[in-house]
């Protein structure tokens, strides 16, 4: 693949047939994260949102994170709190679930310090939108604030 590549390269530096079009061309590549916040999440109680993806550039999610919050409290190390809540993920571009059923966040997110890594990042079109769900199944449980973030890069096309 790479030497027919290189020759389609040759072959149009030679002032040959000029190579045929690939779609928009990537221009730009920033580091961005796209986040949503969850409030006042009690115990049995779903929360919905969603992320809109903005029009001026596709997005590519490549790490998850995410952080909770439980009346204020201070948090080391060792306290980090780990919530019992699951998630699901729609992409409404595709209309595709990311995973067949919904999953602990922290099976699927890690906290500031160690995001999880996708094994294969996910490519959101602009203008699309992530649906999210969350389900605290905690027994006794209240989250004051969860916030999940997808970090990736926008990338500017033209075209």
């Amino acid at each position: 693949m790479a030497r027919h590549l290189q020759r389609l390269g040759q072959v149009h530096q030679a002032g040959m047939a000029p190579l045929p079009a690939a779609g928009p061309r990537v221009i730009a590549e920033d580091f961005y994260t796209y986040n949503i916040q969850f409030e006042d999440l009690a115990v049995g109680a779903t929360g919905t949102g969603f992320i809109q993806i903005e029009a001026d550039s596709d997005f590519l999610i490549q790490k998850l994170a995410y952080f909770s919050n439980i009346a204020g409290a201070a948090q080391t190390f060792n306290t980090i709190d780990i919530p019992l809540v699951t998630i699901l993920i729609v992409d409404t571009g595709s209309g595709r679930q990311i995973m067949n059923a919904p999953v602990p966040v922290t099976a699927m997110f890690g906290d500031g310090r160690l995001p999880y890594i996708l094994p294969t990042p996910k490519l959101f079109v602009k203008n699309s939108r992530i649906n999210v769900t969350l389900f605290n199944f905690s027994a006794g449980t209240e989250y004051d604030d969860i916030w999940i973030n997808f970090e990736g890069k926008k990338i500017f096309t033209s075209g």
